[in-house]
């Protein structure tokens, strides 16, 4: 009688194991996956290597679709689970939610919590990682250079032909996301408003040909926007009315620069523009006893990394070449467009501020020593752009 007892609870068990897998798999089949964890779970002999593996794939799957909606930090309570099972696929779901996680964080700039994120993902094998260490670390080398920087804040007090300059936002690509939504990829870069009145509305931007090089005209209309005396944001859109078309191979026969007008003129009441005049910044810095150079711009490793606008206020500008001049000031990645500018000042008298150049690029790894566009090579043609508005 003991036999039979024993023999029919082992058959009751065996029954129940085999129905509880069985409504587990339908339900892993209809991506029910909660309700067939719960069903796995209800078998005693979870060592079993078929029930492990049904239970791993689900903490894998549930896992995914967390990931899938953003929700990384239940994402990664389930791949965990997954990986205490022993599950080698977990190790590597585990370093794609470090590098999502730290991707997230390098976007807004906070890289020591990107950095964190990156080496654990790095450390679970994920190579695909080494470069965005790489360079963040690029990134910290140039802060720790950054002690004798002269830039600062443009504020109310600032020199006048700091108001002047606003940021142009170039569309380069529209990327086709997996949810079918769209994300666009753009270039930041400076540019001042010019006329040749500083009394009179402005409807002309000059800007580096280079930040023009991705413009993409499917991806959307170029912008210019700028900040008036008032603090508020102007907006405009922006067209291109000539491109020196720069090119790095080319530096000796062609300069960077390009010139856009405004689908709106901004009045000078609100902004007031940078006069251009026709004298180079030699012919000036000869005229002159007492002048220095400065340079303007939405330097991304400063400032909120280039959400202010920031100016290096005094440093030394030399002619380099037929095409390009320059210049002892600092810069870096979002500048490129904005203003060179030469303050003159004889006898102590009221100082006089001349736009003379265009920011391009730099030859050092301090991203001093700033090469410039020198306007005196462009001055016609900006002139007669200038006068058709007016």
């Amino acid at each position: 009688m003991r036999n039979k007892i024993v023999i029919f609870f082992f058959i009751t068990l065996n029954l129940f194991a085999t129905s509880s897998l069985d409504l587990g798999d339908k339900e892993f089949v209809k991506e029910n996956y909660k309700k067939a964890l719960s069903h796995y779970l209800k078998i005693e002999n979870k060592d079993n290597l078929e029930v492990k593996l049904r239970i791993i794939q689900v903490y894998l799957r549930l896992g995914d679709n967390y990931f899938k909606i953003k929700e990384y930090q239940t994402s990664l309570s389930w791949y965990e689970k997954a990986k205490n099972l022993n599950s080698r696929t977990a190790n590597h779901k585990i370093s794609l939610v470090y590098e999502k996680q730290a991707d997230d964080f390098n976007k807004i700039h906070k890289y020591k919590e990107a950095l964190k994120l990156y080496t654990k993902a790095l450390h679970l094998q994920n190579t695909n990682v080494s470069a965005k260490i790489d360079k963040i670390n690029k990134h910290f080398n140039h802060q720790n250079k950054l002690s004798k920087d002269t830039r600062v804040l443009v504020t109310k007090e600032s020199p006048s032909w700091t108001h002047a300059i606003g940021r142009l936002i170039i569309p380069k690509k529209l990327e086709l996301l997996k949810n079918k939504s769209y994300k666009l990829k753009q270039k930041k870069c400076s540019a001042t408003l010019v006329n040749l009145d500083e009394n009179k509305d402005s409807s002309v931007i000059i800007t580096a040909s280079h930040c023009l090089s991705a413009y993409n005209q499917k991806a959307g209309q170029i912008k210019f926007i700028i900040q008036d005396n008032s603090n508020n944001m102007i907006y405009r859109i922006a067209s291109i009315k000539f491109d020196s078309k720069f090119n790095i191979k080319q530096m000796k026969e062609k300069t960077d620069f390009a010139i856009l007008s405004l689908h709106k003129p901004i009045s000078s009441k609100d902004v007031k523009p940078m006069i251009i005049e026709k004298y180079s910044f030699l012919d000036l810095q000869k005229k002159y006893k007492n002048h220095f150079g400065s340079l303007g711009g939405f330097s991304s490793d400063i400032a909120a990394f280039g959400a202010k606008l920031t100016f290096d206020p005094k440093c030394k500008l030399k002619n380099y070449s037929k095409t390009y001049g320059y210049s002892t000031c600092k810069g870096f990645n979002g500048a490129s467009g904005g203003p060179i500018v030469l303050t003159t000042n004889n006898n102590d008298t009221t100082p006089s501020y001349h736009f003379v150049g265009v920011v391009s690029h730099f030859k050092n790894k301090d991203f001093t020593n700033i090469y410039f566009a020198p306007h005196h090579l462009f001055f016609m043609k900006i002139k007669k752009i200038i006068e058709a508005f007016n």
